[in-house]
Parts: C-alpha cells; structure tokens; sequence
C-alpha cells in the first residue's frame, strides 16, 4: 500500500497511475495549495524564473502580462520545464535531473546572468536561495501566486493512516522536505506511537535534497525517484514491490 501525500487538488494524474499499475493507496494529504490574488509587475523582464509546477499553474492566468519578448524562461527542475511546455511556454534552461534552485544556479546561463531584471514566480515563503544568489548582480523580484496551508486532522487522515500502519510492507512518498514534516506532525497529533513505525517503513522522494532531511529525522530505508514525476514514482513504486 502507498501514503499519497500530495494535496488533493494536485492527486488525480499520480491515482490514475497507481490504479493502472495495480497499486493499493490511501490519501493522506500533508497540505493544501491555494492561490493568492496578486498584482502582476507592470515592468517587464529579462528572465522569468518558474520555481514549481504550482507556480506555472496559478500564474497562466497572468501570461499575457508577463511574457513579453523578448526574454528568457527558466525552470526550476524538469517537471517545472514540462508543464511551461505543455502550455505552449518555451523554457531556455532548466536542471535536466533534479529539480533544485542550486542546480539551476550552477547553469551557465544563471552564472551568465549581469545587469537583468529577473522575476522569480513563486509560493509564499519559499527558500531566498535563488534570490540571494542572483540578485548580487541583477535585479530581482518575486511574484507569489499561491501558498502552502498546513493540513489539520481529519477524518480521511484518520483512516488512512490507520489502514497504512496494518499493511506491513507500505511505502509513503514525499515530494518535498515540507511535506514530509507535515505528515509526520500530523501522524503524532493522531497516534504519537505510529511514528517510529512510520519511519521505518520504505520512502520515495523526488530528490537526494530530501533523502538527506528524511534520514536526518529518523527514516532509513529512503530511495530517489529516477526521474521527479508521476511516471518516475510509479517505476520507483513498481521496482520496491518486487
């Protein structure tokens, strides 16, 4: 059985998957995902930065404002790159592997990068690296399109859980650092004692960044996903069963 943690607006491609392969799940979303009305920059940009599939998703509707050529379109990671694509959006660059602001900072064409005005498309609150880094020699501004609201306990969390911790050999995935501390606060606040018995069941992540977060609060037995996608989970997910 796999613990979906996803929030369950963004849970119907990943469930048609796992359906097709045969894969037993329950739903036990970490957080929810919700847009933020905001003012679009009336100033253009050399470079626009999307920083999550999120970001491309709550901001379409602000398109015709910011992209206007000419100027280059950065993703954070390829799944980020893939859904830019699939809305007719050209990205210049983008990690081929991993999904990370470091490696996207390590291209050459972030190190390239003097004298632009850059925008980085965003949730709220999220990590000031590529600002940080960036904006030594450019100028940079964010524009937040939606945030990440923390999941309280319900009754779904409830159940599944509890169906979760009767099958012996369940596998949890974890698409990022957040969501994994999330569902371990909300594994305490339903059975304080279902958390060691959590970490020591199999986890899939998307990225090595975050194998290194789980293995520092407790979990072992922790593999990387090939690819960070649905299709990449699914392989991981198949590959553990066996």
């Amino acid at each position: 059985m796999v613990l979906v943690t996803r929030p369950l607006s963004q849970v119907g491609n990943l469930q048609s998957l796992l359906e097709d392969s045969d894969l037993d799940y329950v739903l036990f979303p970490a957080f929810e995902i919700n847009k933020i009305d905001t003012a679009v920059p009336s100033q253009t940009y050399d470079v626009i930065i999307f920083i999550s599939v999120n970001a491309v998703i709550y901001s379409e509707e602000y398109f015709s404002k910011l992209l206007v050529e000419p100027l280059k379109i950065f993703a954070v990671g390829p799944t980020t790159a893939k859904k830019l694509t699939d809305k007719g959006v050209k990205v210049d660059a983008y990690p081929l592997e991993n999904a990370s602001s470091q490696e996207l900072l390590e291209m050459q064409e972030c190190g390239e990068l003097t004298d632009k005005k850059i925008l980085i498309v965003r949730g709220k609150g999220g990590s000031q690296t590529l600002k940080n880094s960036l904006k030594v020699m450019n100028q940079v501004d964010y524009l937040e399109v939606y945030r990440r609201t923390p999941c309280e306990v319900s009754r779904l969390h409830v159940e599944s859980i509890e169906r979760f911790m009767q099958t012996p050999d369940g596998i949890i995935i974890a698409n990022s650092v957040e969501s994994l501390f999330n569902v371990i606060k909300l594994v305490k606040e339903i059975r304080p004692y279902h958390e060691d018995q959590l970490k020591s069941r199999t986890l899939v992540v998307f990225s090595e960044r975050i194998k290194v977060q789980a293995k520092s609060i407790g979990f072992e037995n922790i593999h990387v996903t090939p690819t960070p996608s649905d299709k990449g989970t699914i392989i991981e997910l198949l590959k553990q069963q066996k």
